[in-house]
C-alpha cells in the first residue's frame, strides 16, 4: 500500500532525493530512523501471489493514488525536511512498519503501524497495511477490522474492499467476500484479479456457473491470467463440461508449462472423457515435474486399474503410499487391485490398514468382508459386513453377502432374515429370492417356500426363464 513510487509516502523521496540535499550527518539520522529503507526499495515492485488453485494474495497496489502527479524537486526537498524535523510523526512509524512488512516481520510491522494509528487515527495507509499484516498472520478478524476502519477514511478505495474480501474468504465467509469483491469491481472494473477472486469465492459456494462467468471476465481483461484459466477449468469440470475444461487447462499450461497441478487436473478431465491413454500421459507429466505428488500416482493407478493393468496400478498405489503412508484411500485402492488379482490375503491386509486409518469407511469393511468370504473365513466376514451395515444400513450387497456367510455356517435362520431384508430394500432382487428359498428348504420349512412364491415372483421367474436366464434353480 505504502507505494515506494508515491511521493506522498515520503520513503521514495527520502531514499532517492537525499543525495545532494542533506549533509552527511542528516543522512545518518535518516538512516537511523529508517534502517530498512533499502530493503523497501529492493522490493517495491514485488506482489504477493498465492498457489494456482488459491486466491491471489492481498495486493499492495503499486500506485494507490495513480492520478496524483509526482512532486517537483523543490516540493521533494520540502517533504524531506518536514519528515526529518518531525521524525516521530505518524508517517515516520508507518514507514518503519512498512520496512518491517517488506522483510516479512509482520508483528514488528503491526507494532509500528499501531503507534502511527495512535498518533493519527485516520492514517489510511497505516490502517490498510496493519490489516495486511494481520491477514498474513492469519488474524483475519483483526484484518477485517483494520480494512473497515481504512474504508471509513476512504470509502472509494477498491483495494481495501478487495483485501477485506480476501480476509472474509479465508475465514470461510464467502458471501461477505463476494460482496467486497463486487464493490471493488464497481470501483475499479478493469482489474482482472477482482473478478478472479470473486469467481474463487463463488466456486467455494458451489456456484460454478457464476464462477465461470467471473473467470471469463478476468480473461477478457487479461488473456494471460494463468489462475483464471486454471480455476475456470476447475469450475467447468464441476459442471461436467470436461472438453472445455481440457481446453482451459491446456491454455493454462501454455502460460506455465511446468505446472504439475494443471497436468494432473487435465488428466482427470481426460479420464472422465474416456481418453485414458492421454490421461495417463498427463499424470506421468505431473509426476515427472513433481515426483513426490502422491495424488498423481494414485490417479494414474486408478486409470491403470480401469484398463486392467493391475500390476502397474499396484506399483502406482505403492508409490503413493511411499509419499503418504497414512492415506486410507491409497491402501483401499491397492487392496482392490489385489482382490481383482484374487490375492485375497494381500487385499485383506490393505483393507485392514485402510480401516485402521479410517474406521468409519463402510466400503472398506464391505470389501474386507468380501476378501474374508473368499478365504473361507466366514465368521470374520460376518463381523465386517455387520460393521458395514452399522455405518450404511441400507446396503443391499452387505445383507446379501452376510446372508450367504450365515448359510455357509449353517445358520439358515439368520440367512433368511438377511435375504428378507434385501427384498424389503430391493423387491426385484431375484438372487435373494433364490437363496432365501434354499435357506427355507434347508430349514425344512417347505410351507414357507411355497408361500413365498407369490404371483409376482412366479411372473418374474418365468420372465427371466424366457429370456434364457439360468440363475434360477427350481
Amino acid at each position: 500500500l505504502a507505494s515506494a513510487r508515491s511521493s506522498k509516502d515520503g520513503v521514495e523521496a527520502l531514499q532517492s532525493g537525499i543525495d545532494g540535499i542533506l549533509k552527511e550527518h542528516v543522512r545518518a539520522a535518516v538512516r537511523q530512523a529508517m534502517p530498512d529503507a533499502s530493503a523497501l526499495m529492493r522490493n517495491k515492485s514485488r506482489r504477493q501471489q498465492g498457489g494456482s488453485g488459491s486466491l491471489n494474495s492481498p495486493v499492495i497496489p503499486d500506485q494507490l493514488e495513480p492520478q496524483t502527479p509526482s512532486r517537483r524537486d523543490g516540493e521533494q526537498e520540502e517533504g524531506l525536511r518536514s519528515l526529518i524535523n518531525n521524525s516521530h510523526s505518524a508517517d515516520y512509524y508507518h514507514s518503519k512498519g512498512y520496512a518491517h512488512r517488506k522483510l516479512g516481520e509482520f508483528r514488528k510491522a503491526i507494532e509500528c503501524y499501531t503507534i502511527a494509528i495512535e498518533k493519527d487515527g485516520r492514517h489510511f495507509k497505516a490502517l490498510f497495511n496493519r490489516g495486511f499484516s494481520h491477514d498474513k498472520l492469519g488474524l483475519y478478524e483483526l484484518a477485517i477490522r483494520d480494512y473497515s476502519r481504512a474504508l471509513d477514511v476512504d470509502p472509494t478505495n477498491a483495494y481495501a474492499y478487495y483485501n477485506r474480501g480476501i480476509s472474509y474468504d479465508r475465514m470461510g465467509d464467502f458471501a461477505a467476500a463476494i460482496e467486497n469483491f463486487s464493490e471493488a469491481i464497481r470501483l475499479e472494473p478493469s482489474n482482472a484479479d477482482f473478478y478472479h477472486n470473486r469467481g474463487f469465492s463463488n466456486r467455494k459456494l458451489g456456484k460454478y456457473a457464476d464462477a465461470t462467468r467471473d473467470y471469463t471476465a478476468a480473461l477478457e481483461l487479461n488473456s494471460r491470467h494463468f489462475k483464471a484459466y486454471y480455476n475456470r477449468a476447475f469450475a467447468l469440470d464441476k459442471l461436467g463440461k470436461y472438453s472445455e475444461a481440457v481446453e482451459d487447462y491446456t491454455s493454462a499450461l501454455q502460460l506455465e508449462a511446468d505446472n504439475a497441478n494443471a497436468y494432473h487436473n487435465r488428466g482427470s478431465a481426460l479420464e472422465k472423457l474416456g481418453r485414458d491413454e492421454e490421461a495417463i500421459a498427463d499424470f506421468s507429466r505431473a509426476i515427472a515435474i513433481d515426483p513426490h505428488n502422491a495424488s498423481s500416482y494414485n490417479s494414474r493407478g486408478l486409470v491403470y486399474d480401469k484398463l486392467g493393468m493391475l500390476d502397474k496400478a499396484i506399483e502406482d498405489f505403492t508409490a503413493a503410499l511411499q509419499e503418504e503412508g497414512d492415506n486410507a484411500v491409497y491402501f483401499h485402492n491397492r487392496g482392490y487391485c489385489h482382490r481383482n488379482k484374487n490375492n485375497f490375503s494381500l487385499a485383506a491386509l490393505d483393507y485392514s490398514r485402510a480401516i485402521e486409518l479410517n474406521p468409519d469407511n463402510a466400503t472398506a469393511f464391505t470389501n474386507r468382508g468380501y476378501a474374508m468370504r473368499k478365504l473361507g473365513r466366514y465368521v470374520e466376514a460376518i463381523e465386517d459386513y455387520t460393521r458395514s451395515l452399522q455405518l450404511q444400513p441400507d446396503n443391499v450387497k452387505s445383507y446379501n453377502n452376510r446372508g450367504y456367510c450365515y448359510a455357509k455356517l449353517g445358520r439358515y435362520d439368520l440367512a433368511v432374515l438377511d435375504y428378507s431384508e434385501v427384498l424389503r430394500l430391493d423387491p426385484s432382487n431375484n438372487h435373494a429370492y433364490h437363496n432365501r428359498g434354499i435357506s427355507y428348504d434347508k430349514l425344512g420349512q417347505y410351507d414357507q417356500v411355497a408361500m413365498r412364491w407369490t404371483h409376482w415372483e412366479i411372473s418374474t421367474m418365468l420372465s427371466q426363464t424366457i429370456r434364457g436366464c439360468s440363475s434360477w434353480i427350481l
